[in-house]
């Protein structure tokens, strides 16, 4: 039986090399997969636990195949462009988020958090699945959010303190708020004092209670939080929720899965919930929200679950 270690790598190889062209990562493949004959088993089995899924890219399939050795590794290449092809998208995009969070300053993996004091003493601390560069010179000191969520406490310092990220920067005026980025959009939450937003040409002030949603076309509607409840779950490692997209609760809770967390967003757009979970134990977070939501959760393999809007009678 092939151990649940070298599996859990053939799927890492699986997402790292789709779409990439970088010949030191197929290198690197390439010696793991001539390392030991458990390394192609392991892609065989994956294989055949991805076979059910439907309706997923192939376009890597050819391409690992025209760059893989003819022999004597060319059969298992076959079974490695196969299982490729039946990775979904939304691992494939989170694979592209890795190439930054892999070479980040600062991260954390799933289930971690990490509390860190800066050379300014302001402190920072990562929720689960986060990355961050730190860039600190006589002008100004930086945060780039690079994947998932940063609670910051800023230190008095003369240098202006921004959290960037792909949707906008926030200066902090104060001290204390979180910055979660999405694939589409970044979430800013005032905890204490304010901080000066500015998105794609637009600017606005942001004070304690207070949170908006930045994306490509600017910041959104500026909604109310309960501050205190905000930062008890994230002490706490809670996930906490109120009235938000239950799109936006599987997002972040998949930070913190083992494995994918593969979410049909489609058919779950429109559901809003208000839910409190422990991040500590996501998958007793998902049995949770299966409970109570009209939603459905099919296991894969120990890194697949796919959740799904929960069929009908009539659609049985």
């Amino acid at each position: 039986m092939t151990p649940d270690t070298v599996l859990r790598e053939a799927a890492n190889w699986l997402v790292l090399l789709d779409n990439q062209n970088d010949a030191q990562l197929q290198a690197q493949f390439q010696a793991w997969l001539s390392a030991a004959p458990e390394h192609a088993a392991a892609v065989a089995r994956l294989q055949g636990r991805l076979s059910s899924l439907q309706q997923l890219p192939r376009n890597a399939a050819g391409k690992a195949l025209r760059q893989a050795p003819r022999a004597p590794l060319a059969g298992k290449v076959r079974t490695l462009a196969l299982a490729i092809a039946l990775v979904p998208a939304a691992w494939i995009t989170t694979a592209c988020w890795h190439q930054g969070y892999l070479l980040a300053d600062l991260s954390t993996s799933g289930g971690d958090w990490l509390d860190r004091r800066l050379d300014d003493d302001s402190q920072i601390h990562l929720d689960g699945g986060s990355a961050v560069n730190v860039h600190f010179d006589a002008g100004e000191r930086r945060i780039e959010l690079l994947r998932g969520e940063v609670l910051v406490d800023v230190a008095k310092d003369p240098r202006p303190f921004l959290v960037v990220t792909a949707h906008g920067s926030v200066r902090a005026l104060g001290t204390r708020f979180t910055v979660e980025r999405q694939s589409d959009s970044t979430q800013v939450t005032m905890i204490e004092s304010t901080t000066a937003i500015n998105s794609a040409g637009q600017s606005l002030n942001l004070t304690a209670n207070q949170r908006v949603r930045l994306d490509a076309k600017g910041p959104g509607k500026v909604e109310h939080v309960q501050a205190d409840a905000v930062e008890q779950a994230w002490r706490k490692h809670q996930l906490l929720a109120e009235d938000q997209p239950l799109s936006d609760v599987l997002t972040r809770l998949s930070r913190h899965y083992p494995g994918l967390l593969w979410v049909d967003h489609d058919p779950l757009a429109g559901m809003q919930v208000t839910v409190m979970l422990p991040l500590d134990d996501p998958q007793q977070a998902l049995r949770l929200l299966q409970r109570t939501l009209p939603i459905q959760v099919s296991q894969y393999t120990p890194w697949v679950t796919r959740v799904t809007l929960k069929p009908t009678a009539g659609e049985r």
